[in-house]
């Protein structure tokens, strides 16, 4: 119930006062958080501004002379001019503008404030604010009746009014840059703008549905909340606008930008068309599920919040080497992690193929001697030690005499024949490589020793039997193969030593032939 005790009043809408400034006192509070970057402080400046603000009128109210409420008056404009300015640093920051906030330009934007704090606090001795002002009674109450001179309209207009509407204008082309969810939020923040600013110029020229008491701070008050509570559950004064700036627009690599808690707070666009996934389902989601819907990850490693290694795309298996970094506030504390996906797909394609010539033989397109070395080296000790591996040297007969009579381009025609002729009968788990010259070596796995003899047999009898076509003449050449079997723990090198002499004994004896050494089977028993 509204009552008046002696020299003091207390009207209804100081409980709304009271509760207002307990609400922006408290979101104050719950906001802290948002210091570690300097667009959180310029928020929180306007939260505690509503919390002068608020204050003040709720102590002039309560007052029922003249100079009481006058006096209080000055507490009522420090929070607002401290709101107003707040709010432009806020809207400047935010849209990335910050280069704007030189020395000159803020000694500018200070000046009407300073003027407004200077005039209330000497308003007894000029009439430069308010060119008349009395105590008038209402509803029982006593309230102000107020004519406003230039240095209010002055304050009003190119202060209050300028400063709130270019902030919200900044935040309107900001959020067209935003990713739709961010939009919503800015159209958020401006509408709480425009609210309280429209209530402003009702009660300024005339308005009354407050019993003649100034509501403007309580609808301020009321739109911090909304704000808060937005920005609060949408991350949106964390890190998305400084990583934007900084990063967004000038890189063509995949970028996330994540908080302390491992939660996407945005991603560019690069991301979104690597990913292929709705931007708007990203906000918010764990980092770790976006990378594994998105990606094969086993070649990735993280420890903590740094990610190193190798990612593959489950969309075309584009490659992607990750990076992280920490995004550092000006207290060098850190914000939250940069996640940067760089495309390696066109690199690591060169590498392979680099990888290929360097393990290939140009001539033949068979492998190397380097790369039987490295395919056996990689075989476990596990797969030789369950299954035989059979070597063996395969050498033509009279190549030189081919070569002399021929010429070398009918020799290199044979040998890529040879060559392909022997990789179509290779089975599963064997693998031939041109060691050099007209040599070539076989590693058979998986076959016993009677299956190595018969494959090698019918290996000689193919090339016996092939007819080679050169330039109108038929060509005929045998080759003389030498089998061992590798025994267990011997080296690659030395096994195939082995069937090299293996090979020259049956270059002795005749040619055109497979030799062998003894069946280990026959040999143990």
């Amino acid at each position: 119930m509204d009552a008046t005790f002696m020299d003091f009043q207390f009207p209804a809408i100081n409980y709304l006062y009271l509760l207002a400034c307990i609400l922006a006192l408290t979101l104050s509070y719950v906001s802290r958080d948002q210091c570690r970057e300097s667009t959180g402080r310029y928020w929180i400046a306007v939260l505690f501004s509503f919390v002068i603000w608020t204050a003040g009128e709720f102590l002039a109210n309560i007052g029922t002379t003249l100079s009481w409420q006058l006096g209080f008056q000055r507490l009522v404009y420090l929070g607002v001019v401290c709101g107003v300015v707040s709010w432009l640093l806020f809207a400047i920051r935010f849209s990335g503008n910050q280069r704007w906030l030189t020395p000159g330009v803020l000694c500018v934007l200070m000046l009407v404030p300073v003027l407004t704090l200077l005039q209330v606090g000497t308003v007894e001795w000029h009439s430069l604010f308010y060119r008349s002002v009395a105590l008038v009674s209402r509803n029982d109450y006593k309230v102000l009746e107020i004519d406003y001179g230039t240095g209010f309209w002055v304050q009003i207009i190119f202060c209050s009014y300028l400063y709130t509407l270019t902030g919200s204008a900044l935040l309107i082309a900001t959020s067209l840059q935003q990713p739709s969810l961010y939009r919503t939020q800015t159209t958020l923040i401006v509408l709480a703008a425009a609210i309280p600013l429209l209530v402003n110029v009702y009660f300024i020229f005339g308005g009354d549905f407050a019993g003649g008491f100034d509501p403007t701070s309580l609808f301020f008050v009321f739109s911090a909340i909304l704000v808060t509570i937005a920005t609060r559950h949408y991350f949106f004064l964390r890190l998305a606008p400084m990583a934007r700036d900084l990063v967004f627009r000038n890189i063509n690599s995949g970028v996330l930008v994540v908080n302390h808690a491992q939660q996407v707070t945005d991603v560019n666009p690069a991301f979104t068309d690597i990913a292929r996934l709705d931007l708007d389902q990203l906000i918010g989601m764990p980092l770790d599920e976006v990378l594994q819907a998105t990606f094969d990850t086993t070649a990735m490693h993280q420890d903590g919040s740094v990610y190193t290694g190798r990612l593959v795309s489950r969309y075309k298996a584009r490659q992607f080497d990750i990076s992280s970094m920490p995004i550092k506030g000006y207290r060098n504390e850190i914000q939250g992690y940069l996640i940067l996906l760089s495309d390696v797909t066109q690199i690591q394609r060169a590498m392979d193929e680099i990888s290929r010539l360097a393990h290939t033989d140009l001539l033949t397109q068979l492998p190397n001697r380097r790369a039987l070395i490295d395919w056996f080296n990689d075989l476990s000790d596990i797969d030789l030690m369950f299954r035989p591996v059979l070597v063996a040297m395969a050498d033509l007969d009279h190549f030189k005499a081919l070569n002399d009579t021929h010429g070398h381009h009918c020799g290199d025609y044979v040998l890529k024949e040879v060559a392909d002729l022997i990789s179509h009968h290779l089975g599963t788990g064997d693998i031939v490589a041109r060691w050099g010259g007209e040599e070539f070596c076989l590693v058979l796995t998986g076959r016993d020793w009677q299956e190595g003899e018969g494959f090698l047999e019918m290996l000689r009898k193919a090339i016996e039997d092939h007819v080679f076509h050169y330039e109108g003449r038929d060509i005929h050449v045998t080759v003389t193969l030498g089998m061992v079997q590798r025994e267990a723990g011997e080296a690659l090198e030395y096994s195939i030593r082995r069937a090299d002499l293996m090979m020259y004994d049956g270059k002795r004896r005749g040619r055109n032939t497979v030799a062998r050494g003894m069946d280990p089977q026959r040999m143990q028993s």
